[in-house]
Parts: C-alpha cells; sequence; structure tokens
C-alpha cells in the first residue's frame, strides 16, 4: 500500500492547483494566534512553544492512522496516504513550473523575471539575495535552489512517508512550515527558530545523505561522491547541493560558475533520475516484505 499510494500522490500532485488546502497560509494563521496566547505565559520562545504548536496537530492524524489506517483493506490508508503527501508536497507550483518559469525568462534576458523565478524555486526565503544576483549567475544559484527544494518539497516526504506512514509526511511539512513561521515573523524568537532549525536539521540529516547517494547513483557516482567528501565541513544545504552539482559534472569552485539555463534544466532531469531510484528501493523492499 505505501507503494500504491505514493505512486498516486506523485501523479494528483502534478494536476493539483496551487494554493488551497493546502496553502501555508492556514498554519500561519493558527501560529501566530497560537503565539499570541502563549508569549505572555512565556511558553512561546523555546522548545515549549514548538510542541505546543505542532502535537494538536500532529495528534489527530496518528489516532487516524493507528485507528482506522488498516480500514477497507488498506484504502483508508492509501487515502490518508495520498492526502498526507499531497499536502507535505508544498501547496506552491511544482518544479516542474518553477523550472519553466526561470528558465523561459532567462533566456529572454528578463533580469526581474529570473529573479522572481530564482526566489520561487529558493521558497521565498531569499527574495533580496535573488534580486542582487547578476542574470549571468542566477543559473548556478537556480540550480541548487532546486536541489534544496526537492529535498523538502519531495524527497523528505517520501523518505518520512516510507519510514512512518501518513504520520511521517504530515509531520514534516509542519515542522517545514514551523520554521518558515519563524523565518517571516519578525518577533517569532530567536529561541523559537532556533529551535525549528534544530528540528528541520535532524529530520533532514538522513534525506540528505540517501539523496546525496541517489544523485550520485544517477548521475557521474564518482564526481559526486569526491564533491560529498570535500565538502565535509560545509553547511548542509551547501553539501548537498554542491554534491547535485558534483553529479552533473560541474566541478567544485570557490568562484561563480558559468551555466546557463540548461544546467537547470539538466538538474531537474537529474532529480527525477534520483527519484526514480528511491521509487525502486520502495519497490524492492515491498516485494521482499511480501515474499
Amino acid at each position: 500500500m505505501t507503494l500504491i499510494a505514493l505512486i498516486i500522490a506523485l501523479f494528483t500532485n502534478a494536476y493539483l492547483p496551487a494554493g488551497g488546502w493546502r496553502s501555508a497560509r492556514g498554519f500561519y494563521r493558527y501560529a501566530a494566534w497560537l503565539q499570541g496566547r502563549l508569549l505572555p505565559m512565556g511558553l512561546w520562545n523555546n522548545g515549549k512553544g514548538l510542541a505546543l504548536l505542532l502535537l494538536p496537530l500532529l495528534i489527530p492524524v496518528l489516532l487516524l492512522q493507528w485507528s482506522l489506517g488498516d480500514g477497507l483493506f488498506g484504502l483508508v490508508g492509501v487515502v490518508l496516504g495520498v492526502l498526507a503527501l499531497c499536502f507535505a508536497f508544498g501547496g506552491g507550483e511544482t518544479l516542474e513550473a518553477e523550472v519553466a518559469a526561470f528558465t523561459a525568462a532567462w533566456r529572454r534576458g528578463d533580469e526581474a523575471a529570473a529573479a522572481a523565478a530564482l526566489n520561487d524555486l529558493s521558497g521565498g526565503q531569499y527574495q533580496a539575495q535573488a534580486e542582487s544576483i547578476p542574470l549571468e549567475q542566477m543559473p548556478e544559484a537556480a540550480a541548487g535552489h532546486l536541489i534544496l527544494r526537492a529535498r523538502t518539497r519531495l524527497f523528505a516526504p517520501v523518505f518520512w512517508f516510507v519510514i512512518l506512514g501518513p504520520i511521517g509526511a504530515f509531520a514534516y511539512r509542519l515542522a517545514v512550515l514551523a520554521r518558515a513561521f519563524g523565518d517571516c515573523q519578525d518577533n517569532a524568537g530567536p529561541d523559537y527558530c532556533g529551535v525549528a532549525g534544530k528540528l528541520i536539521a535532524v529530520l533532514d540529516w538522513l534525506p540528505d545523505r540517501l539523496m546525496a547517494l541517489a544523485l550520485a547513483l544517477a548521475g557521474h557516482f564518482n564526481a559526486a561522491w569526491t564533491v560529498w567528501e570535500q565538502e565535509v565541513s560545509a553547511e548542509a544545504p551547501r553539501r548537498l547541493a554542491e554534491t547535485g552539482l558534483g553529479a552533473l559534472g560541474v566541478p567544485l569552485a570557490e568562484a561563480p560558475r558559468d551555466l546557463t539555463a540548461e544546467a537547470v534544466t539538466d538538474t531537474h532531469a537529474l532529480l527525477r533520475r534520483s527519484l526514480y531510484v528511491w521509487l525502486a528501493v520502495v519497490a524492492a523492499g515491498v516485494l521482499l516484505a511480501v515474499a
């Protein structure tokens, strides 16, 4: 049932409109409401605030998964898994649409539109940086952001779904939203933001490594492995992004690299092949479990 739910969710996600029930707006309103009530009690700007934010949303889904997941010969579990995955994949445009928007803007030399598309690829977190990057350097930044975006919107949710079921994908997305709420709120509190960032770092640790392996298997293995080892002291996002570029055959460099929009489309194709590697592993696991 895990593989069936995963395939249905991947297919369905390609046709779901942006926004709606998968949007972050509802979570942000809930977080702002809860913050206003916990701050006077001193329960927000710490780990307690994050726990009180997430647990009321996680517990009902966990109870639903435990109590009804096997209902109707597993059909309820499949539906719950599809909903959890589609939610975890995010409420924005698909990666395909974001890549197409950037490459089209870059090729016609529209710097403002390319910067806006680059900001979308970064998840809206680096708008000031995207606007300050010269047009000729944008493809390198876009390829790196695309790899990290795919980790957050695709590979990590799939990993936690396979490990924990629907609650895993749902919990990962909530953790991402909780950190994003801290990033976009000036008064979220440094301790809250720190705890949310550490939670995401823990949740991304193993998916990062498995994704890097998949990227290497789907691309230039030796080059990707070399970059992964050379960047051992770098921050996790940079290490994963550079490994992905290494899998494309792009050598590690300190100075900006002269890439084109083709590098972004090649990165997207590499990510698709890497996803096929993950699906093959999941399918093999299912077959071994049945056997």
